[in-house]
């Protein structure tokens, strides 16, 4: 679903000021977060306002009048950091809120989630690094450009995180771990990251959490275009254009990206405890070609419904160039992923106002792997064509029973097939194996005032069915053959605001984690299959206190909160050798933490943003520090913009960046040490002629520290980018 949608109807006594109105919706009704800052995304009970059609014309007249301040950038700020009280109603939620519990996010008050907008900022951003724009967010990279990469929530391991988009879900807890690097940027508008247990609506039982991406829209005839530039070859070009009528909206984006990835390194051949044979080096076979394309339509069916149509394609080629001291110079991987899901959805007022959403999706992904060298350390050389299909299903509703009761109920099924295939003579494929999981869930959300205080309790429950069937033959042991389980969940999730400005929120929940198909088979590079894993289950526990408002030249927000997770039969990867992996189950393991997130601005030329999280994840047989994961990930970034200054030029933006990681194990008796680092980034922006042109430059890695997140995969250091971007509104 496109940003932005999710509507909060307003009842009360409490009616927002129309300056207020007039922001909001200049940022988000209009130009869906048209600001090319590179801030962050506030919704605000306001904006709910606006798209239930209680806008009149006059406040539409100045709103007209904003838009065009918007383009020339004077209010980046204030469009970033304005807070008036935040619309807290869930995604299909058709419930009347009379006052809205301040919350960092716009679908459930009740839950740990934030906000990111990514659209159209001037400064060229990729996807891991507006990730630790996000409390809780651990991103782990293999390298640097078109290599793959994930996120950890909360010290819970990136196979435990469902991404999805919009809607559907890409993976979940029966699935594994998603490669975010095949998800180009230029197809999203935002995303949110719930940590923890998530909302209902999004609820798919995974043990760390939910990142929804947002598929791009736009509600105006548009096309431009945009080039980026760097270090060691990096490049990037897109083109996009958009279409609005009264009935039908269409965006579309195709593009190209590569680039050498020829960065500096140094190679400790393999003696990490001896530094006198560390050598400096250049990666080599790292490099990467990829094209894109994207589609979103949007088209109104009757009064109260539409239908809308989401594709999207990415084919990739890439060195796989192994473990800085055991490289790999001839390995290639070949990866496609082709997504399209179409949505019908009716909203209806009236007694009982109700949502109603029938979802499908499909999802194909081929990965080649071409090591006839046996560079890859796989027992030989290898020929692998894999393939991956899974059909998706959801129909899902949401009623108002009583002016304090809304009841939410959704249906889901998937069926997935991996089918992997050995194209060297000398080598057997195996046959297909399949999974089938159907789930149900059923929340009721109460809400309403006490007075002067507001309150909010949404238990739920969700019911999964599985049933698997592993064809592979393991090297020794019979196989697998077909499993089935019955896997319920839980969260119950309560919120109370005594003042406008305050909130306190507590949730518990439970979750599981089914081996995914990456560690019962394998990945034919640098992971091993182990068919004899079992389901890992979780319990949950969260709560913050929010405080969010505006007074004088100052608004924003700040929240602190704390988790605690147990996990049985958790499952972990361990070592097997210098470039491979392989999952085990372990007895238990526990992650509890704090997370710090504070966002604000002052006036309209200044914001900035902090998070913190500390977080401590171990092994409960041992007492040790779970692998990868740091105690500490901290990210502080201040942000300027000048405004108008003249008819030429319309802003001029600059922020400065400090991202710190804690020091991470790469074994379970943490005897390995991974270095913390800190990297520092630093970029500026301009808008010219009203927004149609932009040029930006920044710097990451200021200080050259490199560093790695997997012992022996380096990053890159100091890396330059700069772009260019053109587009015309009509």
């Amino acid at each position: 679903m496109p940003l932005g949608d999710e509507p909060g109807k307003v009842t009360g006594p409490r009616v927002a000021s129309p300056e207020t109105c007039e922001r909001i919706f200049c940022a988000y009704h209009l130009g869906d977060g048209e600001s090319r800052a590179s801030g962050f995304l506030f919704r605000s009970i306001d904006r709910s306002r606006i798209r239930n059609g209680i806008l009149d014309e006059s406040r539409q007249g100045r709103a007209d009048g904003w838009r065009r301040r918007c383009r020339h950038g004077f209010v980046a700020g204030v469009l970033l950091a304005a807070i008036s009280t935040h619309a807290s109603a869930q995604f299909g939620s058709t419930a009347q809120v009379a006052r809205p519990i301040p919350a960092t996010n716009s679908l459930d008050a009740t839950a740990a989630g934030s906000e990111v907008v990514i659209r159209d900022r001037v400064v060229a951003q990729t996807t891991d690094q507006l990730l630790k724009e996000v409390a809780g967010t651990r991103v782990v990279a293999e390298g640097a450009l078109g290599t793959p990469f994930c996120v950890r929530l909360r010290g819970i391991a990136c196979d435990q995180v469902t991404v999805m988009l919009g809607d559907v879900p890409l993976s979940g807890p029966d699935t594994g771990s998603f490669d975010l690097s095949l998800v180009p940027l230029e197809a999203l508008a935002g995303f949110e990251v719930f940590r923890g247990g998530s909302p209902a609506w999004l609820n798919d039982g995974a043990v760390g959490g939910v990142l929804r991406l947002l598929p791009r829209t736009y509600r105006e005839t548009e096309v431009g275009a945009r080039v980026t530039g760097g270090s060691f070859g990096s490049w990037r070009a897109n083109v996009f254009g958009a279409a609005s009528s009264k009935k039908v909206q269409f965006f579309g984006t195709a593009g190209g990206a590569g680039a050498r990835n020829d960065y500096p390194y140094l190679d400790d051949n393999a003696t990490l405890f001896d530094p006198t044979d560390d050598v400096e080096r250049k990666r080599q076979n790292a490099d990467f070609l990829e094209g894109f394309g994207f589609a979103n339509m949007r088209a109104e069916t009757s009064k109260s419904s539409h239908f809308d149509l989401v594709f999207l394609g990415l084919g990739r080629d890439r060195g796989e160039p192994g473990p800085g001291s055991s490289r790999a110079l001839q390995a290639r991987a070949k990866n496609t992923r082709l997504i399209g899901s179409g949505s019908w959805l009716q909203e209806k007022d009236g007694a009982h106002p109700y949502r109603l959403q029938v979802t499908a999706n499909y999802d194909y992904g081929r990965n080649r792997i071409n090591d006839q060298l046996g560079e890859l350390g796989r027992g030989g050389p290898r020929l692998t064509n894999d393939q991956t299909h899974a059909v998706f299903g959801r129909a899902a509703a949401s009623v108002n029973v009583t002016p304090w009761l809304e009841i939410t109920t959704i249906g889901s099924a998937r069926y997935q097939v991996f089918d992997p295939k050995n194209e060297l003579p000398s080598m057997a494929s195996d046959p297909a194996s399949d999974r089938f999981t159907a789930a149900g869930i059923v929340e009721t959300r109460f809400f309403g005032d006490l007075g002067p205080v507001a309150l909010e309790l949404r238990p739920s429950i969700r019911l999964s069915w599985t049933r698997a069937s592993i064809r592979e033959a393991p090297l020794v042991g019979p196989t697998p053959g077909d499993s089935s389980a019955f896997l319920p969940t839980y969260r119950v999730g309560g919120a109370i605001s005594p003042v406008e400005w305050l909130a306190f929120r507590a949730s518990i929940s439970s979750g599981y984690k089914l081996p995914s198909l990456l560690q019962l088979f394998g990945n034919q590079t640098n992971v091993e299959g182990n068919p004899a894993l079992t389901q890992e289950r979780s319990v949950a526990y969260d709560g913050a206190v929010t405080a969010r408002g505006h007074t004088g030249i100052v608004s924003g927000y700040a929240s602190v909160g704390g988790f605690l997770t147990h996990l049985d039969n958790a499952i972990r990867f361990r070592r097997t050798s210098q470039s491979t992996f392989k999952a085990e189950n372990i007895g238990g393991a526990r992650s509890r933490g704090v997370e710090i997130e504070l966002r604000g601005g002052l006036t309209q030329h200044f914001i900035l943003q902090i998070e913190a999280t500390w977080t401590q994840a171990i092994d409960k047989a041992t007492g040790n520090q779970l692998p990868v994961q740091p105690e500490w990930v901290a990210f502080v970034q201040p942000e300027a913009h000048s405004g108008t200054l003249s008819k030429w030029v319309s802003d001029i933006m600059a922020f400065f960046q400090v991202s710190y990681v804690g020091k991470t194990y790469d074994d379970p008796a943490n005897l390995i040490e991974v270095t913390a680092r800190t990297v520092l980034a630093t970029g500026v922006g301009v808008d010219l002629f009203e927004g149609r042109l932009g040029l930006s430059l920044r710097v990451d890695d200021l200080l050259d520290v490199r560093g790695q997140d997997l012992l022996g995969y380096p990053l890159p250091g100091r890396r330059y980018t700069g772009r260019l971007s053109y587009r015309h509104a009509w």
